[in-house]
């Protein structure tokens, strides 16, 4: 875990400065990681160009990239560069670079205990380890980590002085995903039509991108032998949170956050 905690350090460092060709119009996809963003990319690729086939991350980079897809971005004739306004996905903390650098946001926020229990599981699956999930909560929130701690992480955003800002919670993609990806749609100023909308989020629904992962994969670096799409609900932390978790949530990445509904 501390060897991936370096790794994302670096990957902070060279984030928003390494994207090769910045554009005022870009609008940058945020969220703290397993919040919803992947999710959101592939039902804005699917309503822009609903003439897509199942992408896999790597197809995906041509049409809603990532900023690591550096091919992509480059190349003229990706459809992304033919958009009024790039969407890029990031998950970076407001502070420092992207203070600095951004323009227009999406920022997803999710009930953190339900993204950190997420993000435990990737984090395992994909360095192969076991950690405990009291441990990595701490881990996770050391100042060497990249994303920082939760609270950090969404206050940041939330309460960025941002003239172009569109905040979506994971919890209201869940229970109306036609509505929040009309209100992306209407922040990057696309017009879709509500069939459009409606296929894009059947074709990106939990069970979509679960069979085009166990079918396909997503041949992307870092997520190929993890189970990316895994459950995707609200509450689940409450299967996996001891009441020493709770205290050990609260204490290393901060309380609840009331504007946004998260109580407790």
């Amino acid at each position: 875990m501390l060897k991936h905690i370096k790794k994302l350090k670096n990957k902070l460092t060279a984030s928003m400065r390494d994207i090769p060709n910045p554009k005022d119009s870009d609008i940058y996809l945020v969220s703290y990681p397993k919040s919803g963003n992947t999710w959101m990319r592939y039902l804005l690729a699917y309503a822009m160009w609903p003439e897509l086939k199942a992408p896999d991350m790597t197809e995906l980079g041509s049409y809603v990239p990532s900023y690591s897809d550096k091919k992509q971005l480059l190349d003229p004739s990706s459809p992304c560069n033919k958009s009024n306004h790039r969407i890029i996905k990031e998950h970076f903390l407001y502070q420092g670079i992207a203070q600095k650098n951004t323009k227009r946001v999406i920022y997803i926020c999710r009930d953190g205990r339900d993204a950190i229990v997420s993000y435990w599981h990737f984090c395992n699956q994909r360095d192969g380890t076991s950690m405990p999930l009291g441990e990595f909560i701490k881990q996770s929130a050391l100042p060497s980590h990249s994303y920082g701690p939760w609270q950090e992480h969404v206050l940041g955003w939330l309460q960025a002085k941002l003239q172009h800002k569109l905040i979506i919670r994971y919890e209201d993609m869940l229970e109306n995903p036609e509505g929040c990806l009309k209100e992306a749609l209407n922040f990057a100023e696309v017009q879709v039509d509500g069939a459009t909308i409606k296929d894009a989020v059947y074709r990106a629904s939990f069970g979509a991108l679960k069979k085009l992962e166990q079918e396909k994969g997503f041949n992307y670096e870092g997520v190929n032998n993890v189970e990316f799409v895994r459950k995707g609900k609200a509450g689940g932390w409450a299967d996996h949170f001891s009441s020493e978790d709770r205290d050990l949530f609260d204490r290393y990445h901060g309380g609840p956050i009331p504007e946004l509904g998260y109580e407790w």
